[in-house]
């Protein structure tokens, strides 16, 4: 899942090798419709940063992921680079309570990842995501 990520983060490119079109990657890792958070192949951010959602506050409108049904948590954000793979088997032994969801831990791993990489950013320099321009 790293891999390919990173492919996306690179534009199609992996190893040297183009495996897809960059303009491929870029329509299916950008909002598609005006007031709706997702992609066509990924989910993105909540359109404001206070709203629940996919990812922290920290990520950058650009990244774009997938939470999976088992918990699998994938995420990129070719704004820093930064790619977050984090497996789980939270389907084991029952499916419910979906106690991810309900502790917000895939995020709070997230955050904890921004919050990380800012400590020795200066404060004109830190990761910050605005609302984003829902009437593009």
């Amino acid at each position: 899942m790293a891999v390919l990520m990173q492919m996306l983060l690179q534009h199609g490119t992996y190893g040297g090798k183009q495996y897809l079109r960059s303009e491929t990657v870029a329509l299916f890792t950008h909002r598609q419709f005006k007031g709706n958070r997702r992609g066509l192949g990924v989910d993105k951010p909540q359109l404001f940063p206070a709203e629940p959602g996919p990812a922290c506050a920290e990520a950058s409108a650009n990244s774009y992921g997938h939470t999976g049904f088992t918990g699998t948590y994938i995420w990129a954000d070719p704004d820093i680079d930064l790619v977050i793979v984090f497996l789980s088997n939270r389907v084991n032994p029952d499916a419910e309570p979906n106690r991810l969801v309900q502790l917000g831990t895939r995020t709070l791993i997230q955050e904890t990842l921004y919050q990380a990489l800012n400590k020795n950013l200066q404060p004109s320099q830190q990761l910050k995501r605005k609302p984003v321009n829902t009437t593009e």
